[in-house]
């Protein structure tokens, strides 16, 4: 675990991106019946990563490539639940891409694992959108390290996210 002093909590910067992110789809693309498709999705994503890389990678004077954004667990940022919170963990399934988020470990502790943040995420793509959870990595899990290395997701009100000095 890290020591207070290398940790900084950066909620409310994740916060204000957050509200941004929303407003720009649930204003600009959403109401538009034109632009309820998967290109327009792919557009949005472009937007949304310039967009966290200046109101978050660079506000905060870390660094990160863009391609990676939302792609891959950003190292420097911890998703830390901040009270015994439900968790979506992935569980894999033979011949399935994706897998599904029916993991029977179903609950995380605060202290009890490692979550670094990939992304935000919204259940429907082409729907008003909430980004009510965190897409992230588990990279620590003392009472199942079988799952390790997974993708899970956890809701963002149960949530501080920390920036790892």
């Amino acid at each position: 675990m890290n020591q207070d002093s290398d940790v900084q909590d950066v909620s409310s910067t994740f916060d204000h991106y957050r509200v941004s992110a929303r407003a720009v789809w649930n204003t600009a693309f959403w109401p538009a019946p034109q632009f309820r498709s998967w290109d327009s999705v792919d557009e949005f994503d472009e937007i949304q990563r310039l967009l966290f890389q200046a109101l978050v990678v660079a506000k905060l004077e870390r660094e990160w490539p863009l391609q990676n954004t939302f792609r891959e667990a950003i190292p420097f940022f911890q998703i830390v639940p901040t009270s015994s919170t439900r968790i979506l963990i992935q569980k894999p399934r033979p011949g399935a891409p994706t897998g599904y988020w029916d993991d029977p470990v179903s609950t995380i502790d605060p202290g009890e694992a490692e979550l670094l943040f990939i992304a935000y995420f919204d259940w429907n793509r082409m729907d008003y959108i909430d980004l009510q959870y965190y897409r992230v990595k588990i990279s620590r899990f003392d009472a199942h390290r079988e799952l390790v290395g997974r993708e899970a997701l956890i809701e963002r009100l149960s949530t501080a996210v920390h920036l790892i000095k």
